[in-house]
């Protein structure tokens, strides 16, 4: 019986279609790669030589990955059942228009047996991009056993910090150092070598242990979570996107200081702010800690439009800013704590929450609650029906409602790009809330890129710019 071949496209939708082509071999072995313009061609290889087990299957795809400690997204992929001796040949179709220059794209392939990974790439093979062309040989490696049920589990005494020099996809390494607080809060700073003034980023958010597998998983600012596995109090060990083994025989791990040493991270923060009896407090949404704020740099900025937009004395109220977390004397007693220091106020939002912690929200089937218009937020009146929509994966179409009137059109997905089209709204007359559908409708027009982080949607316009912020309300 010959090879069969299920070949998968992204297509122009967030969930990849799959095209089963049965007894394909030829189309899929023996592949012209100047049969098609937007294909990558190649070939898959063992570094020794093999004999697979019967029920094999091939796994060779193509994957955007140039957003650091995100998902990568796929952009085709083939499977190919029994694909008897090597060296095997491929060939990936790709929809041309999802290509960007600025992105980075790699091949991957792997072999399993009812289910069990056996080999895998551990070099990272680019394409398309940055020089790269559109052919690529693979070399498959074995994989190893997986961790120990054994494995040691415990952080010991913490604070802790950890650090270590990791493989990069498209830099000579990054340097990772992580802080580890007993309130289960982390600072993590990821300094990417070789990328000169932008080459630091740091991050905040909650880490937890979950399972007996000895994985931490630390939920801060990207649309997925980064995690370790603990092989010992003194050693952490980087998992992939999915929370997988890394197999590989590059370093992945990072070693524990023999003292604590926090860094003063520098980000843009975003936390519930009150301010009362000349004492400011900063609930730092990623990690849910609570702050102290410092009355330096841009406070007075700070603190004027809190005081202009809050409706009772001491109210909490969603503000975002450009801070550093450094040491500073305590408001009594005159210990040293950490302490925000708002190098930058960006902006206060009445309208919004923090959202559940360690939750990130569906992009489809969510109700999403507008919150923001490009660097504005949006308000509502006394009675005003609040500005939403739903976008429905089942027929790619969005509802909601624009402030006015019902609001409908239809979507179209390719990764982290959307567009909307046909949207139209019951031509119901109003006074104060038109200004607000106008804008609405305006920006899911001139929306191209979204993003979610956490119960929190942006949308993109093509150069970048935020066009509007929602708030996730699960439906039921």
């Amino acid at each position: 019986m010959g090879k069969t071949a299920i070949m998968r496209g992204a297509g122009f939708r967030l969930r990849r279609s799959v095209v089963i082509l049965v007894a394909a071999a030829a189309a899929v072995f023996g592949w012209d790669s100047a049969a098609a313009e937007n294909t990558v061609t190649g070939t898959v290889a063992f570094d020794k030589r093999v004999v697979l087990p019967p029920q094999s299957v091939l796994d060779v795809s193509l994957h955007d990955v140039s957003h650091a400690d995100a998902r990568s997204f796929e952009l085709a992929g083939i499977l190919i059942e029994d694909p008897g001796l090597p060296p095997y040949n491929f060939g990936l179709a790709y929809d041309g228009e999802a290509i960007d220059p600025r992105h980075t794209y790699v091949v991957r392939a792997s072999i399993r047996t009812d289910g069990r990974l056996l080999f895998t790439t551990d070099t990272v093979y680019p394409v398309l991009t940055r020089g790269a062309g559109n052919e690529v040989n693979l070399v498959l490696r074995r994989v190893s056993d997986g961790p120990s049920s054994e494995m040691p589990t415990t952080l010991g005494n913490l604070p802790a910090s950890f650090e270590g020099e990791l493989p990069c996809a498209d830099c000579p390494g990054m340097f990772f150092h992580l802080d580890l607080f007993e309130d289960h809060v982390f600072f993590l700073r990821t300094t990417y070598l070789g990328r000169g003034a932008e080459a630091i980023r740091d991050a905040i958010g909650s880490w937890i242990m979950a399972g007996d597998d000895g994985r931490l998983t630390l939920f801060g600012g990207t649309e997925v979570p980064v995690f370790f596995r603990v092989i010992n109090s003194d050693t952490l060990r980087k998992l992939d996107v999915e929370g997988r083994d890394i197999e590989s025989s590059l370093n992945y791990e990072l070693r524990r200081l023999d003292e604590a040493e926090p860094i003063e991270i520098r980000l843009r923060m975003r936390g519930m702010y009150s301010y009362l009896a000349d004492a400011a407090l900063f609930q730092e949404c990623l990690s849910g800690r609570r702050f102290q704020v410092a009355q330096e740099a841009d406070n007075i900025a700070l603190e004027r439009a809190y005081l202009k937009a809050k409706s009772q004395p001491g109210e909490a109220l969603k503000v975002s800013l450009l801070g550093r977390i450094a040491e500073r004397p305590a408001m009594e007693g005159g210990a040293m704590v950490l302490t925000v220091v708002p190098e930058r106020f960006i902006g206060v939002w009445p309208g919004e929450t923090c959202g559940a912690r360690m939750v990130t929200a569906d992009l489809e089937s969510t109700y999403w609650k507008l919150t923001r218009l490009g660097s504005e937020p949006v308000y509502l009146g006394d009675q005003q029906r609040e500005p939403h929509m739903v976008l429905r994966s089942k027929d790619s179409v969005v509802t909601g409602f624009s402030g006015c009137n019902r609001l409908t059109g239809s979507y179209v997905l390719n990764g982290h790009s959307i567009e909307f089209s046909g949207l139209a709204s019951a031509m119901m007359a109003c006074t104060e809330s038109a200004k607000t559908e106008r804008a609405f409708i305006s920006a899911l027009g001139d929306a191209r890129s979204w993003r979610v982080i956490g119960e929190h949607l942006d949308l993109y316009d093509g150069d970048g710019n935020l066009v509007a912020r929602f708030e996730a309300r699960n439906l039921e």
